[in-house]
C-alpha cells in the first residue's frame, strides 16, 4: 500500500473542493467591496502589517477592522486555492487538466495579493483598484471552469454541443466581460473612493513624515477623469445588449434544447440579469447609495458566474449519457 493512499480523494470530494474555491473568491470581492464602499480602503495604511509592527486591527477601529477582515479572507482564500492544487494531485483517477486549472488559480491569488498591496502602498489609485477587481473577475472565471471540469469523472471530457448557440454564450461571456469594465469605470468616477479624507490624511502623513507639508489636495483619494453620468450612460448601453442577446439565447434554446441543463443555466442567467439592471437603476436614481453598490457588486459577480456556466454548457456539455458527478 503506497503511503498517500489514505489521502486519495474520490472526484465527488474534490468537486466538492473546486466548489469552495468559487464560493470564497466570490466573497473577497463581496467583502473587497465593502471595504471600498465603507471608506476603509486606507483602515490599515500599511501591508502586510496592519499599522507600522501592528498585524491585527484595533477592534474598535472599525475601518481597520474592515480592512483586516478582508485581509484574512484574502488568506483563507490562499489556503482554499493551495487545497484545490493538492486535491488534484490526490484525485483518483488524477487528471493533468484540473492540476493546471489549480494552478492558474494559485498564480491569480499570488498577483492579486501583490496588487493589493501596491493599492495600499500607493493610496487607492483608481486604476489599480479597478486592475484588482478585474483581477478578480478572471480568477473566478479560472474557479468556475475548475469546477464545471471536475464534474466529470472521467478523463475523457465530452465533445462541445454543435449549435449556432454556442457562439452566442461565447459571445455572452464577450458581453459580459464589456458590462463589468464599463462598472468599473463608473465606480472609479463616483462617489465612492474607498477611503475618507481623514484615513488619507493620516496615511500620506505616516508614510512621509519629516518630509515638507503636504497640501490639502494630496489628501483626497484621486478619481478617473470622467462625467459619472456619461460612463453610466455608457455602461447602461453594454447592459442593455447583454440583456437583449441573453433574451434571444433563452428564447432558441426553449425552442431547441438539447438538455434542461443549458436551459436551466440560461432561465437563471435571465432571472439574474432582470435583477441586476432593475440594482442598477434604482441605485443611479437614488444618487448611488453604499447599500445599493454593495448588492450591485455582488449581482455583477452572480451574473459573471451564470454567463460562464451557460458557456460551459454548450463546450463541456452535462448530458445524460455523459459520465459525470452530480452537483
Amino acid at each position: 500500500m503506497h503511503m498517500f493512499d489514505k489521502f486519495r480523494l474520490t472526484p465527488a470530494k474534490y468537486q466538492r473542493i473546486t466548489y469552495l474555491s468559487v464560493l470564497l473568491l466570490s466573497l473577497i470581492i463581496v467583502t473587497g467591496a465593502a471595504v471600498r464602499l465603507t471608506g476603509s480602503g486606507l483602515g490599515c495604511s500599511d501591508w502586510p502589517t496592519c499599522e507600522d509592527d501592528q498585524l491585527v486591527a484595533e477592534i474598535d477601529d472599525l475601518h481597520a477592522m474592515v480592512e483586516f477582515v478582508n485581509r484574512v479572507i484574502t488568506g483563507i482564500v490562499s489556503l482554499a486555492v493551495i487545497l484545490a492544487v493538492l486535491g488534484s494531485i490526490f484525485r483518483e483517477p488524477r487528471r493533468k487538466d484540473l492540476t493546471w486549472w489549480s494552478l492558474g488559480l494559485v498564480a491569480g491569488v499570488i498577483i492579486q495579493i501583490l496588487v493589493g498591496a501596491l493599492v495600499v502602498r500607493e493610496h487607492l489609485p483608481p486604476s489599480l483598484v479597478i486592475t484588482h477587481f478585474l483581477i478578480s473577475m478572471v480568477l473566478v472565471w479560472n474557479a468556475v471552469e475548475l469546477h464545471h471540469r471536475a464534474k466529470f469523472s472521467a478523463s475523457a471530457l465530452p465533445q462541445p454541443i454543435r449549435t449556432p448557440l454556442r457562439s452566442l454564450s461565447s459571445l455572452l461571456v464577450l458581453l459580459g466581460s464589456g458590462v463589468l469594465v464599463t462598472g468599473t469605470l463608473v465606480t472609479g468616477s463616483g462617489p465612492h473612493s474607498g477611503a475618507e479624507t481623514t484615513q488619507t490624511k493620516e496615511a500620506l502623513e505616516n508614510l512621509q513624515e519629516g518630509a515638507p507639508r503636504l497640501d490639502s489636495e494630496s489628501f483626497e483619494v484621486k478619481r478617473l477623469p470622467f462625467d459619472v453620468p456619461d460612463v453610466a450612460r455608457i455602461h447602461a448601453i453594454t447592459m442593455i445588449v447583454f440583456l437583449v442577446v441573453m433574451t434571444y439565447v433563452v428564447f432558441r434554446i426553449s425552442q431547441s434544447a438539447k438538455t434542461k441543463y443549458v436551459f436551466s443555466q440560461a432561465q437563471n442567467l435571465l432571472t439574474v440579469t432582470v435583477l441586476q439592471g432593475a440594482i442598477g437603476y434604482t441605485q443611479y436614481f437614488t444618487d448611488v447609495p453604499a447599500l445599493l453598490v454593495g448588492f450591485h457588486i455582488a449581482g455583477a459577480v452572480a451574473v459573471w458566474i451564470m454567463t460562464l456556466r451557460l458557456y460551459l454548457a454548450f463546450r463541456l456539455p452535462i448530458e445524460p449519457n455523459t459520465k459525470q458527478l452530480t452537483t
